[in-house]
């Protein structure tokens, strides 16, 4: 992920991300990253256990298979909720640029539209 997008999803979501080290896919996936932090930051927030609530964030954010994954200290039923909605939504967005993509099975498998695709092949030569 490119700084400039781990940085402003660190600000828009700090208590989501306060700790996480760094961002492991691509900025394509940047608005399914957001739904889920809202919805943590959210649970965050109405937690009246403090201590709870100071469990709730993000670990690791990565792709993993070709889709998001999205890892959390503590987590609850919403929480599981929205990151599995994210994580199979994931399989239909670019990784690369946000618009409708499909899983691919390159070397690597990796979710990408038919754009990011081609230029995926033609950089490995295939």
């Amino acid at each position: 992920m490119s700084p400039e997008v781990e940085k402003e999803l660190k600000e828009k979501y700090p208590k989501t991300f306060s700790k996480l080290p760094y961002f492991e896919c691509g900025d394509g996936w940047k608005f399914i990253i957001k739904s889920v932090a809202g919805v943590i930051e959210r649970e965050i927030e109405g937690c009246s256990d403090e201590d709870l609530a100071g469990c709730f964030s993000a670990c690791q954010v990565k792709e993993k298979f070709g889709q998001l994954r999205f890892y959390v200290y503590g987590y609850n039923e919403t929480i599981d909720g929205a990151i599995r909605v994210a994580e199979r939504m994931s399989a239909h967005v670019c990784e690369t640029c946000g618009n409708v993509g499909q899983i691919r099975d390159l070397p690597w498998i990796r979710t990408l539209c038919d754009k990011h695709f081609e230029e995926e092949l033609k950089r490995r030569g295939l």
